[in-house]
């Protein structure tokens, strides 16, 4: 039987000197039942795809006390039309998985009363729940210390719409990431922002957060970030008409195209089931809090616990591919001649070809004793893959759970069929009795190249439109959010606002070997502005990769790469009256510039990246002014596109080939277009009103020459330098 090995310890695979080695998850959470309370569950309330409808609420039968599942804030509202009940939304502030961010968690059900009566006043006093303690404590504390008379703690101060105006398309960002605003006169306070009448308050993981009576749903909601996407087609929202839902699900009949239709297949991959949630508890030394304060820590407990649940047992396949969309939504994954692209069993000699996203992109594999798959490859050199969640089996060569070049792909040979990958093997945990526990399997592959036809009309009138094939090369996956804002907004004029998009990318550095080290990164956007003079200024947008892990090629005769793991949240960064207020990226990194001819006699500013230790960074930027990103914007809201991101258009047809200054500094020029989706789903590539040019002397920084001259020189004090540039 497999035993639960800790993912930090995981044997390794023959040659592979210390590879085949990930960090422990270290799970830790609250079940978010009472200890000893039998519940169950009917076929129709189980998590997952059924026909056209994927059902994103675990519900279940069961009477008892509900519990907060991680530390997190939590918002009321009602729940359908049910008005003896109400649903809460957690927001988690420590993630209770490394790995899995987990932006909402929702209870369906919990009884009304036991947050407030018909009068929609809070309850008072004691013992209550443990909720209503923590938020009546805080309710009493703010006023004292105000030093003014606490008024009526009313349902609304929790988000439940008594007497506040909400809209069911009001966004649920918009209740957890706005400021309230509250202005005293004497002893009356008056709330400047109706919306949200009081800051939640903190509360602890493991609270009694209300009681169920007859069944309860749960929604576990993965985060992709906090930003608002400008004219998003998908015709699914987080919004409140979500919250208020008695039991969800995403119905394909709510898309009126094709395309939205597919948008909202794809959001199913957003969510995820509490089975697995669990069951993940179960790889790399996981713990289960109980409300009689025991702790679950082996396969038998977790699985014994889990056992109520009809997903108990299912493995759920989440393939993410090009563009950060599901393993082939644009369908270039498919064999030629079939809609077929996964081979997938449960061992190397037991595989069926099959469709991957026949129906909705999450595979669900029950009671699959152990997972194999191989996926289609046009064997490019950058094909790789990258394994965010799941433990692959010893037999699967890897480097640190990035699997690329030999390990992914087959030589020709022996009736070996070059249009896959090799068989990739992933270890299920079971218990005792041999029964798989729930768990999920999540994948970031790119293993075919992405091409984009682009049609222009001929050359004279009447002749025929001269179509163009693109490749989509690395950098053109990278710098998206040209449409987003983000929703932690700015107190004041002093702070930037940034906004970051969750979800991973795989990207290649070149190294000093001349081969090529790979990263998991993600992407941020901060706009800032720049005083040319005591009257003029430019605002500019600057893109950065945030790394999120990175296996290199490491020898003696070579410079080792940074692996300065900077990944955060969104938000704002405070100005100060001490330091230069403009963008610059996180310590270890610092820009460098260096001003040059280009070959037709025009002064150039480059920017580079460097490391403080001498590192070689592991960092992408790519930084335009505000001028030249609204023209981006333009376009893409003129012609509706989906999903847009920068697309750079090399001068020099060779990818590989440099200028040469007058110098003798090389470097490459491109200028920016953008592609996105039509409202068809095809890929397009669009151009803005003005040709944006774009100049690179390291392959890590990419800026216009507009952005790059008026960057402030950076030294490592930071203290202010007045009127001097780079």
């Amino acid at each position: 039987m497999p035993q639960n090995i800790p993912s930090g310890s995981l044997s390794t695979a023959p040659d592979s000197k210390g590879l085949n080695v990930r960090p422990d998850l270290l799970p830790e959470s609250f079940f978010f039942l009472e200890k000893g309370k039998i519940f169950s569950q009917d076929p129709a309330g189980k998590f997952g795809a059924n026909g056209t409808v994927f059902r994103t609420t675990s519900k279940v039968s069961v009477t008892g006390k509900v519990y907060t599942i991680c530390q997190g804030q939590v918002f009321l509202q009602p729940c359908g039309t049910d008005a003896t009940k109400v649903n809460a939304i957690l927001k988690p502030f420590n993630q209770p998985i490394k790995g899995l961010a987990i932006k909402y968690i929702v209870y369906r059900g919990l009884n009304r009363s036991d947050f407030f009566g018909s009068n929609f006043v809070i309850n008072d006093g004691t013992g209550v729940t443990g909720f209503v303690d923590v938020i009546r404590k805080e309710f009493k504390d703010l006023y004292a210390m105000l030093g003014i008379t606490q008024p009526a703690f009313t349902a609304q101060h929790i988000g439940y719409p008594s007497g506040t105006s909400q809209s069911a398309d009001d966004l649920i960002d918009d209740y957890f990431l706005k400021i309230s605003k509250v202005q005293t006169t004497g002893t009356t306070t008056t709330e400047v922002e109706p919306k949200k009448a009081f800051e939640l308050p903190m509360i602890p993981r493991g609270t009694h957060l209300g009681t169920a009576t007859g069944s309860i749903g749960i929604d576990i909601v993965l985060n992709e970030g906090d930003y608002t996407v400008a004219n998003d087609p998908n015709p699914f929202k987080l919004n409140l008409a979500f919250a208020r839902s008695a039991d969800h699900v995403l119905d394909q009949a709510a898309g009126a195209t094709v395309f939205k239709k597919k948008l909202i297949r794809e959001t199913a991959t957003q969510f995820l089931d509490i089975a697995a949630f669990y069951g993940l508890h179960t790889q790399g030394k996981g713990k289960i809090h109980m409300s009689d304060n025991s702790v679950l820590q082996t396969v038998e407990q977790i699985a014994s616990q889990i056992s109520g649940f009809k997903t108990a047992e299912t493995t759920y396949l989440y393939i993410q591919g090009s563009r950060q969309r599901s393993y082939n939504f644009y369908g270039n994954q498919n064999l030629e001649g079939s809609a077929n692209n996964i081979k997938i069993g449960p061992t190397a000699g037991n595989l069926s070809l099959e469709q991957f996203e026949a129906g909705w992109p999450v595979k669900e594999l029950v009671a699959q004793p152990s997972l194999v798959l191989q996926l289609t490859t046009d064997n490019n050199d950058a094909a790789a893959m990258y394994v965010k969640q799941g433990v692959l089996h010893a037999d699967t060569p890897n480097e640190d759970y990035f699997i690329r070049g030999k390990n992914l792909l087959q030589e020709e040979g022996n009736g070996v069929d070059t249009n896959f990958t090799k068989p990739i093997t992933f270890s299920l945990n079971k218990t005792s009795a041999n029964k798989t526990v729930a768990s999920f399997v999540q994948l970031i592959y790119e293993g075919k190249t992405v091409k984009v036809t682009s049609e222009t009309p001929g050359p004279n009138p009447g002749d025929p439109a001269v179509s163009t094939s693109y490749d989509l090369k690395d950098i053109d996956d990278i710098f998206g959010l040209i449409n987003v804002t983000p929703k932690i907004q700015s107190k004041d004029g002093n702070e930037l606002a940034y906004v970051i998009d969750q979800n991973l990318l795989l990207i290649d550095f070149e190294n000093k070997a001349g081969g090529k080290d790979i990263a998991t990164v993600t992407t941020k956007k901060v706009e800032d502005l720049i005083m040319k003079n005591d009257t003029e200024s430019v605002k500019r947008v600057t893109y950065e990769t945030l790394l999120n892990n990175i296996r290199q090629n490491v020898g003696g005769f070579f410079e080792s790469r940074s692996a300065y793991q900077d990944n955060s949240n969104g938000g704002t960064i405070n100005y100060s009256d001490k330091r230069n207020n403009f963008y610059q990226p996180e310590t270890p990194y610092y820009l460098k510039s260096r001003v040059f001819m280009d070959l037709e006699g025009q002064t150039i500013t480059g920017l580079s990246i460097d490391s403080e230790k001498g590192y070689l960074p592991s960092k992408k930027i790519l930084g335009i002014t505000k001028i030249e990103n609204d023209s981006c914007f333009n376009i893409i809201n003129s012609q509706n596109l989906n999903n847009p991101k920068f697309y750079f258009t090399n001068l020099r047809e060779d990818e590989n080939s440099y200028y040469n200054s007058q110098e003798g500094l090389k470097y490459k020029k491109y200028f920016l277009l953008i592609i996105g989706e039509t409202n068809l789903g095809e890929l397009k590539i669009v151009s803005p009103a003005e040709k944006i040019f774009i100049t690179t002397i390291d392959n890590m920084v990419f800026t216009s020459d507009e952005y790059a001259k008026w960057t402030p020189k950076s030294f490592n004090t930071q203290k202010l330098i007045p009127s001097t540039y780079l």
